[in-house]
């Protein structure tokens, strides 16, 4: 399996001259155990090198992280019963699935693709591109940010290595097998 590039140092070079302060991490409940404490130590490396506000969310992301934190520093863990686990603040964010285009919401949907649409920056990405592909998109997702986010971002890397340096349906659907996520092959369900 061909490994990834490392996008580290371009990444921190963007967040560093856009002036990014805070970064929203969703889905931390999908890390394997094995993935957590790397994870928290790249995030940490970011926050100190950026002055970032990081943000944790997904299904019990409060408590993933503080048993993360607890062993990381044996200061936290309990002594006893009667001592309880120091307090950190922790900012946790839950994600709704967002509703697809439909009378009852006409811009929930398209409004989220419009900010990712206007932040990518692609040699050849079309601006209103990513809207044109909302229903694939959402087909892929199911709304879901946890899963649009790492879509793009991988639709994103695929597009600069393969050259194309734009989201086109076949990126988005190399993207969407590499991450394992449903494609429009899996199932026949229409919009």
């Amino acid at each position: 399996m061909q490994r990834m590039k490392d996008f580290t140092g371009p990444a921190v070079h963007v967040m560093r001259t856009r002036h990014v302060e805070v970064c929203l991490v969703d889905g931390i409940d999908r890390l394997r155990t094995e993935d957590l404490q790397p994870t928290f130590d790249f995030f940490d490396y970011l926050a100190d090198e950026l002055s970032l506000t990081i943000f944790w969310s997904g299904i019990g992301s409060s408590d993933i992280l503080r048993e993360a934190r607890t062993a990381r520093f044996p200061a936290l863990r309990r002594t006893s019963d009667a001592a309880p686990l120091r307090q950190r603040a922790v900012p946790t964010l839950w994600v709704n699935r967002l509703p697809p285009r439909c009378p009852e919401h006409p811009d929930e949907w398209p409004r989220a693709l419009a900010s990712f649409d206007g932040r990518l920056h692609l040699h050849h990405h079309r601006p209103g591109s990513l809207l044109e592909l909302d229903e694939e998109l959402y087909e892929i997702t199911d709304g879901l940010m946890e899963n649009l986010t790492p879509l793009l971002s991988m639709a994103a890397q695929i597009a600069i290595l393969d050259g194309t340096e734009a989201i086109t349906p076949e990126v988005l659907h190399d993207a969407a097998r590499y991450l394992d996520l449903p494609t429009a092959e899996r199932h026949d369900t229409s919009w």
